[in-house]
């Protein structure tokens, strides 16, 4: 998990700074790595039984070699240039810091509003000013917990964080009001 981002561009099983023994780790290559599908490392007999009895993937076909490829190169760029493959993480934290928020384990940050129109009234107002951080709501997150999902990537430029984190600091998180009263309906 967290490949190309945490743990040096490793991901999680490196994030303490050196492998984390794990039996089986299975993963995205979607998100940093940009393909699509999914990986499994795990002992021989572990994917033996998986291929032949999860039923998810009984059915399914290999990556395209094309897919399999881009995964390849992208891993390779990752494994080439560790401290840009950290900046996302980076990035996410210093908005954490910024906005006086616990600091991001991911570049992946979550904000619970609370209400599901809050969540989607913050969204707009965000877009707004130029970002797109997506509502998160029920059905996908229990009720009372809606929340945006805030993404961090490299090439974010840093002023651009902290416009986003001044923003949110006073108009998301200080003026719930605001957000309770849709300026859309």
């Amino acid at each position: 998990m967290a490949s190309g981002v945490v743990g040096g561009g490793r991901g999680s099983t490196f994030a303490a700074g050196q492998r984390a023994e794990v039996p089986l780790q299975m993963g995205t290559l979607s998100k940093a790595i940009g393909a699509y599908g999914g990986y499994l490392c795990a002992s021989a007999a572990v994917i033996e039984l998986i291929h032949n009895r999860a039923r998810s993937f009984v059915y399914s076909t290999g990556l395209p070699p094309a897919i399999a490829a881009a995964a390849t190169a992208a891993l390779d760029l990752i494994a080439a240039d560790p401290a840009y493959a950290a900046l996302p993480l980076a990035k996410a934290r210093a908005f954490t810091r910024r906005v006086g928020l616990p600091q991001a384990e991911s570049p992946i940050v979550p904000l619970i509003v609370g209400d599901a129109q809050a969540a989607l009234t913050a969204s707009r107002l965000l877009e707004a000013e130029g970002f797109l951080v997506i509502a998160i709501r029920p059905p996908t997150v229990p009720a009372g917990t809606a929340r945006l999902r805030f993404a961090f990537t490299a090439r974010h430029p840093d002023h651009e964080i902290e416009r986003l984190a001044d923003i949110v600091r006073a108009r998301v998180l200080t003026a719930p009001a605001e957000l309770q009263a849709d300026p859309a309906r």
